[in-house]
This record gives structure tokens, C-alpha cells and sequence, in this order.
């Protein structure tokens, strides 16, 4: 569907260059261009959905079906911005529509790449004695593999060493590809859960299970040494950590003991969705997943599809933080929804 929209938007694009007397070079240019990122896209997203048929070796077909996902997002944005210029002469049009596509092309990319770290603090009473503070750093969603560099996921973890955490916490869609090139990547992961107080605490995201047939990724988790849960409780550092395997809802009660009413608990949900019998059974719930939509303004329909708010609000008696994530999907671009890691303090009030 995603591929008929892109060739569609092309073809528009196309004729409306034709019609403007655009040099018929540039025009051969451009419709080779289109045809070949919609057959890589098409043969990409086919290879990455049928694994068995391993049509392209090892990341290629990631690669392919980042760029041209890319490629078709920049087209959607020449498109809009070519309606949205609407009193200039047809040429002008053209010329301006593309000027904005290139720099929203270049922004986009700038930001999804500049990662930043965002602060919040949490009151609560429930800290166990002689502690008045848990230092928790967040990532979500960084997706190594595919697009993502070294150098964007350094920054990332740049940020998790400056905040000095007590519990490194990651929510999942850590791993998004063929881990056998990331040493890198997965030297650094391994570096910031051991220089975390009380170490790291994972859960499994979707992205996760799209791989697990083709990488022992959660021994790959495991090997960097965060603690996985799935479906199951634990504690550290007197709090009460529940880790939800990614479905859409879950149940809390299982997991909870008698006298966990007195402790904080933190519930880590890759998907924003609340727990059937969340209220009044925890105190902060992390998730990510929606990416903040990514490109503004999707993030407002996937906050509703979801029921979900971006950042920190409150319910079902608790904290909900939903992160915008760290990394990027599908397209190396982000459009006015930075991407983040949060360092979250629990201070007793």
C-alpha cells in the first residue's frame, strides 16, 4: 500500500515537471530514479517479511528498505509542500516545493540524529529507608541495525555516562537487525548497564520478536548484561521492577506480592497501553514505541490509537512516561519530534 502511494505521488510529481517543460534528461532522471527505489523498497520489504526466501544477503535489505522509505517520505513532503505554495506560477511552484523538500529533508535528518536527554522528576513516599533518591536513565527504541551509526548511538550513550544512573532501563526495540557487524554498538550497551549502580533492566519490544528467529537476541541482551525480563518481577535497590513482554495489554497481579502496595513499583511495557488491572498497582510505568510519530504531526494519531499521552502524565493512580525513543524506523529522518533518552529521578517527598 505504503510502495502504490510513493509511485503514485511520483507519477504526480512527474507529470507536473512535464507539464512545466522541465528538461526531458532531468524528467528520464527522475522516473528512473522512481522505478528503481520502488523495486528495491518492493524486494526489500518482501525479503525482511518472507525470511526464508533470503533473496539479499546479510543488511542489505535493510539498508534498501530504510532508503527507500526515506526516499518516498521526501517525495510526500515535495507533494504537500507543491499544494501548499498555491498562488505562484507553476515553475516558481516546482522551484520552491523543492527548496522547502531539501531542507526538511536535511533538517530531518539532522535531528533524528542528534539525540538529546530530557529530565523529570518523580515525588513519591514509598523509597525504602536511608534512600531519598533513584537515579533511573531511559532509552527506548534505539533500533540497532539497519541505518543507525556508531557515532549517533556514542552520543546516546554519551548522555547515559553524564547522568550517572543508578538502573539503566530499556524498554525494548534495542535490536532492530544483524547484530554481526554492531560490536561497537553492543560494546557500549554492555559499558553503561556495568557502570549502572544496580545495573540494567530490559523488556522485549516488537522489533525484537521480528528478529528472534534470525538473532539469539535476547542472548545478545542478556550478553550486555541487562537484566530481561519477561513476564516477571524483581527488585533492586528497593523498588519493585515489572518487565511486560510486548502485548498490547497485559495483567499486573501476577507478578506483585503481598506488601508491594508499600513499595514503588515500576512497571517497563515496551507499548504505552496500561495493564488491564493497573489502578492503584503501580507507581511509574516506562514505555515507548510510538516514536512521538516520528514526523509531526503523526504522533497525535498514534497517541490516540494507542490512548496514550507523549512525556509524563498521570493514570490509573500512577506515572506514565512515554518516551519519543532514542533511534528511528524505517526512515533515517525525524521531523520536529526529537529523539531522547530521560533521566528520571525518584525523590522521596
Amino acid at each position: 500500500m505504503f510502495i502504490v502511494l510513493s509511485l503514485g505521488t511520483q507519477y504526480y510529481i512527474y507529470t507536473r515537471l512535464r507539464a512545466a517543460g522541465v528538461n526531458k534528461f532531468v524528467l528520464r532522471l527522475f522516473i528512473t530514479w522512481a522505478i528503481f527505489w520502488s523495486v528495491a523498497g518492493l524486494v526489500a520489504g518482501f525479503d525482511l517479511s518472507h525470511a526464508e526466501y533470503d533473496i539479499l544477503p546479510l543488511h542489505t535489505a535493510e539498508i534498501l528498505s530504510a532508503l527507500f522509505t526515506t526516499w518516498a517520505i521526501i517525495t510526500l513532503l515535495g507533494f504537500f509542500a507543491f499544494f501548499m505554495i498555491d498562488s505562484l506560477p507553476i515553475k516558481h511552484k516546482i522551484f520552491c516545493s523543492l527548496m522547502l523538500t531539501i531542507l526538511a529533508t536535511l533538517y530531518g535528518m539532522w535531528e533524528a540524529y542528534f539525540v538529546t536527554a530530557r529530565y523529570v522528576t518523580i515525588l513519591t513516599s514509598k523509597l525504602p529507608e536511608g534512600m531519598d533518591k533513584i537515579r533511573l536513565a531511559y532509552i527506548t527504541d534505539s533500533h540497532i541495525g539497519g541505518l543507525s551509526t556508531h557515532w549517533h548511538f556514542e552520543r546516546t550513550m554519551k548522555l547515559i555516562r553524564e547522568a550517572n544512573p543508578d538502573i539503566l532501563i530499556s524498554t525494548g526495540d534495542t535490536i532492530d537487525g544483524d547484530m554481526s557487524y554492531r560490536e561497537r554498538e553492543l560494546e557500549l550497551l554492555t559499558e553503561a548497564a556495568k557502570n549502572s549502580r544496580y545495573g540494567g533492566f530490559a523488556v522485549n519490544g516488537n522489533h525484537e520478536h521480528y528478529w528472534i528467529l534470525d538473532e539469539d537476541v535476547e542472548g545478545i541482551i542478556r550478553q550486555c548484561g541487562f537484566n530481561l525480563l519477561i513476564n516477571e518481577r524483581i527488585e533492586a535497590a528497593g523498588i519493585v521492577i515489572v518487565g511486560l513482554d510486548d502485548i498490547i495489554n497485559g495483567w499486573l497481579k501476577p507478578f506483585l506480592k503481598p506488601g508491594d502496595e508499600n513499595k514503588f513499583v515500576l512497571v517497563l511495557k515496551h507499548r504505552p497501553g496500561l495493564p488491564f488491572d493497573a489502578e492503584g498497582k503501580f507507581d511509574l510505568q516506562l514505555s515507548g514505541h510510538t516514536h512521538g510519530g516520528q514526523f509531526w504531526p503523526l504522533g497525535y494519531f498514534k497517541n490516540f490509537a494507542s490512548k496514550s499521552t507523549q512525556g509524563l502524565s498521570q493514570k490509573a493512580g500512577g506515572c506514565v512516561y512515554v518516551s519519543n525513543g532514542s533511534g528511528f524506523n524505517m526512515a533515517m529522518l525525524r521531523l520536529f519530534v526529537p529523539p531522547e533518552i530521560t533521566v528520571i529521578d525518584i525523590v522521596r517527598e
